[in-house]
């Protein structure tokens, strides 16, 4: 018992002196804070202690504190620099907590794992990560093979271990890759200070906007600024990279922009010569549409045209994620010079759009047509593209393209554009009020550009016409079953309504035929005589305006559609009657009066309306006929025949009770006739009468199809059925109250799909009436029309008028049409953005698909055209279009034709696309371009493509155009 105390007593004094030891020394530690240690770290303000409990720590757990890590078996933990307590596998210290925490110290906690071991050393105070480690501090993370920590320097340290499985090599894995926010860094070698952020770093990869920087030795400062020295700078994204700006310093200034010394390019390995003393390269962060910044021009030769050029030069503005605006210039040796301004807008989920604004002033290359003004044209072009997303009740959308006549033949690289000779646009506004009644309004330009004039070959005469419609209207309901009705048959009657206006402008002035010959009569009215009988274009400018808005026109037009209850005869007949109101409103009026038998015409600025109204009724049926075929896979074909006959009637509106028209009576011939003269449309512009009509209109038509026996045996279906013909079918009129000319022209209509690929379209109109030739017209003429049937004059059954059909067909591997719509690629990628898919998927044309290895289109046109007794004019031409991917990256695409009017080919141009990874290039030559005025020509482009079209597996088609080339 008395050895056991002694023992006790023994123990209890060595805890004692160690307790005393422990706070004197403690005390001693906070005296010294002065002099030449007040400057460092905190952390040395309880390192004994904190080094005693670790290496008391590591002794439990059996670690190995010379740093070689072979017993270790702590693998995570984290430590908190600023009060310099070190927590892992749960054991704390609660010595190192002090409440004079010193306000440079770092208050976050670095937290660190380690897959195969974590060594602490306690006396240099460093931690030790081995395999795949990983360490977080705030928005800072770094992984790496193997991470050494130091929270007396506040320091962390990463590199690389060499590959074991290659012994030969100096190949590393586990490289470090550093993280910091949203920004990660591949490097060989990094050494990170906590408290100052700055960083040493060897071996440095990282990605800024679609390019990537790459250097050997890489100082980071605090402001986030890097240092690179024997750096480079590319689009390419490969290990090895094609090309490459190869650059001593670089400095990378806080993510905004890329500057460097003296530089020059390195493609393939192979240094260029040509070396510029600095360069500037901005790149995108947060916006989609990049950085704003100078647009370099493009440079050649019109050595036909407008001489030397610099086109396409400017500045890009940036500015914002959702807009952005460009605005370029060209200019050219012999004094020409142009103008543009151009914008994308686009709101995920709302609209997209885009527009384009651009003048050119264009003067002759030839020295005598300059000194003699003469050759200058003003071109100028406006394209508006508005797309908007439909949501809720209402939509608004444009499709704007308007351009001076000469604009696509002068301007445009396209060769599509460069032969069109019209254009359309529109800006439409609809909108719902609830369930019957909407609105919409819209806004129309339609334009023909004319013909080339031989003197200086440039087109003119064209022709413009700007309209604006609105509407509105009431769907139609059924009166009678407004609360679900009871199956009755009246309850079908349906009734509706709607309105429409139109104001037209044009430069096309109406042709007026003042004719005493025509109108039976003449008027004392002085009338331009360069408008009678044809039409006057006059040039589309303000000069002409008056003019214009003299011929302009406002109509107003209303109607009723209603719908009566249908019923059956026969079972098989099915009868539609009909009933319609509709009417027209004006702003202005017309009085006649006779004075010495010539009539006088009088304007009134007066509004009024029109309306007229009929009744009928319509049959239809359908029948089948069978033909049964003892076939090896054929059954039978069936021919269904859908005739259909309909009778309508319309009141004579010329009665003075209606008020419509007014009734003069002249002498021709010695003889009084009674005229009806229209109070709202005039004299000359050959409108109906307002007289009663009774017409009976009928159509057939008609379809093939074949039974077919399935190939398979073990097929769903036994039969299947293939159309022979969709439809063909013809049509016409007859009017029984008409006093001359009863019956309308047929016309004959067919369309078919030819087996999987062939499609077929036909059209033929036929007059039933005879033509006679006029004895006084010697060369090619028409004839006039008289009231005795073709084949009563030995003219056969009817005079062809015109005839057209179209045969095309296309070809493509199967697994095409799925390429097309979606780049396989694109799936998945996050670089690849939703309304960057869909602007490719949009625009097929704008991009070549290497994914598709060959598609071919065939299309054979022909028209014939014969008015009356006149020559037969044809059109008759075939187009073939199509590319082929010779290699994995390799395309040719053809465009051609042969035109067998003008028996020679039709413009021709073959393309060679490249795809070598980072770069595009493509060769393009024209070796016929269709007529004499134009002439052949050749492109070469070899430039830098986007990493976005990388991922796509797309390559932007780029045309560029030169006056001298056609």
């Amino acid at each position: 018992m008395l050895e056991l105390k002694r023992k006790a007593i023994i123990i209890s004094s060595v805890v004692a002196a160690f307790l005393i030891f422990s706070t004197v020394s403690c005390v001693q530690q906070r005296t010294k804070r002065t002099g030449k240690n007040q400057d460092k770290p905190n952390v040395t303000r309880s390192a004994k202690q904190t080094a005693d409990s670790l290496l008391a720590v590591k002794n439990q757990a059996g670690a190995d504190t010379t740093g070689a890590g072979k017993n270790a078996t702590s693998k995570s933990g984290s430590v908190t620099l600023g009060d310099t307590s070190l927590t892992n596998n749960g054991l704390t210290d609660s010595t190192a907590v002090d409440s004079l925490s010193n306000p440079d110290d770092l208050q976050n906690t670095v937290q660190y794992t380690a897959e195969d071991s974590t060594i602490m050393d306690a006396v240099l105070k460093q931690v030790h990560l081995y395999g795949n480690a990983e360490v977080t501090y705030g928005t800072i993370n770094l992984k790496a093979a193997y991470i050494r920590l130091n929270w007396v320097t506040n320091e962390v340290y990463a590199i690389g271990i060499p590959d074991p499985a290659d012994s030969t090599s100096k190949k590393t894995i586990g490289d470090p890759i550093f993280q910091d926010g949203p920004e990660t860094y591949n490097t060989k070698e990094i050494r990170y200070n906590f408290k100052s952020k700055k960083a040493l770093i060897q071996g440095i990869v990282t990605q800024e906007g679609d390019g990537n920087i790459r250097g050997e030795k890489v100082k980071k400062d605090a402001e986030g600024n890097f240092y690179i020295r024997h750096s480079i700078y590319t689009t390419c994204n490969l290990t090895h990279p094609h090309y490459f700006i190869n650059a001593p310093k670089i400095k990378m200034v806080n993510k905004k922009q890329v500057i460097s010394g003296p530089f020059n390019l390195v493609i393939s390995d192979v240094p260029l010569p040509i070396a510029l003393p600095f360069g500037f390269f901005p790149f995108p962060k947060k916006k989609e549409n990049g950085t704003s910044g100078i647009l370099f021009p493009t440079y050649g030769e019109e050595p036909n045209g407008r001489g030397f050029y610099l086109r396409e030069g400017g500045y890009y503005f940036a500015i914002s994620e959702y807009i952005n605006a460009s605005v370029t210039g060209q200019i050219y040796s012999t004094g020409s010079w142009g103008l543009g301004v151009a914008s994308t807008y686009s709101r995920r989920y709302q609209y997209n759009g885009n527009f384009a604004l651009r003048f050119n002033k264009n003067k002759s290359s030839d020295e005598v047509d300059r000194d003699l003004g003469r050759g200058q044209t003003n071109d100028f072009s406006i394209i508006w593209s508005h797309a908007p997303r439909p949501r809720g009740n209402s939509q608004f959308s444009a499709n704007v393209n308007v351009s001076s006549n000469s604009y696509n033949q002068l301007q445009e690289f396209d060769t599509q554009k460069y032969i069109s000779n019209v254009a359309s646009s529109s800006v439409q506004y609809n909108r719902t009020f609830g369930q019957f009644m909407r609105a919409a309004a819209s806004l129309r330009v339609n334009q023909n550009f004319g013909q080339i004039d031989p003197t200086d070959g440039i087109k003119k005469g064209g022709k413009t016409n700007i309209s604006t419609d609105f509407s509105f209207g009431v769907n139609q309901i059924a009166p009678f079953a407004l609360k679900g009705g009871r199956g009755r048959w009246y309850e079908s009657f349906r009734l509706g309504m709607d309105f429409s206006g139109n104001y037209a402008l044009t430069n096309s002035l109406t042709a007026i035929d003042t004719s005493s010959s025509s109108l039976g009569f003449s008027i004392i009215n002085n009338v331009d005589p360069t408008r009678a009988n044809t039409a006057k274009v006059v040039a589309f400018n303000l000069d002409n305006l008056p003019e214009m808005l003299k011929d302009a026109q406002f109509t107003g037009r209303y109607s009723l559609p209603i719908s009566l209850p249908n019923f059956k005869i026969l079972r098989f007949v099915n009868v539609t009657p009909s009933l319609s109101l509709q009417g027209e409103v004006f702003t202005k009026q017309y009085a006649y009066s006779v004075e010495k038998n010539q009539v006088r015409i009088d304007t009134l600025r007066q509004a009024g309306t029109e309306y007229s109204y009929n009744f009928g009724a319509g049959v239809n049926t359908r029948f089948y006929g069978t033909f049964f075929v003892k076939g090896k896979r054929l059954e039978a074909i069936r021919h269904t025949v859908i005739p259909s006959l309909s009778f309508t009637y319309t009141p004579d509106f010329t009665g003075d009770a209606f008020g419509f028209y007014q009734k003069v009576n002249i002498k021709n011939r010695g003889l009084d006739r009674e005229y009806s003269l229209s109070r709202f449309r005039g004299v000359g512009t050959g409108v109906s009468n307002g007289r009663a009509s009774s017409v009976i209109s009928f159509s057939l038509n008609n379809s093939f199809e074949m039974k077919l026996k399935t190939k398979s045996d073990t097929a769903a279906q036994q039969f299947e059925k293939i159309s022979l013909l969709d439809n063909l079918s013809l049509g016409g009129n007859y009017n029984l109250l008409a006093d001359s000319l009863n019956l309308s022209n047929i016309t004959v209509n067919a369309n078919a799909r030819i087996g999987k690929n062939l499609n077929l379209n036909f059209n033929m109109n036929l007059d039933p009436y005879a033509y006679e030739a006029n004895p006084r017209i010697l060369s090619n003429q028409v004839g006039t029309k008289v009231n005795r049937y073709a084949i009563t004059q030995g003219q056969g059954l009817a005079n062809l008028q015109n005839l057209g059909f179209t045969l095309g067909t296309s070809f493509a591997p199967k697994s095409s049409d799925k390429a097309k719509t979606v780049p396989p690629a694109a799936n998945g990628n996050p670089t690849v953005t939703e309304e960057q898919r869909e602007f490719i998927a949009q625009n097929p044309e704008l991009y070549v698909d290497f994914n598709i290895p060959w598609n071919v289109s065939l299309n054979y046109n022909f028209g014939l055209t014969k008015p009356g007794l006149s020559k037969a004019q044809l059109i008759q031409a075939v187009q073939v279009t199509g590319d082929l991917s010779l290699s994995k990256n390799f395309k040719v695409s053809v465009n051609t034709g042969f035109d067998f009017t003008a028996f020679e080919p039709t413009i021709t141009s073959l393309t060679l696309y490249r795809d070598l990874h980072c770069w595009d290039m493509s060769f393009s030559w024209t070796p016929f371009a269709g007529s004499a005025s134009r002439v052949s020509n050749y492109n070469f482009t070899l430039k830098v493509k986007s990493s976005i079209l990388q991922d796509l597996k797309v390559t932007r088609r780029r045309s560029f155009y030169d006056r001298s080339a056609y």
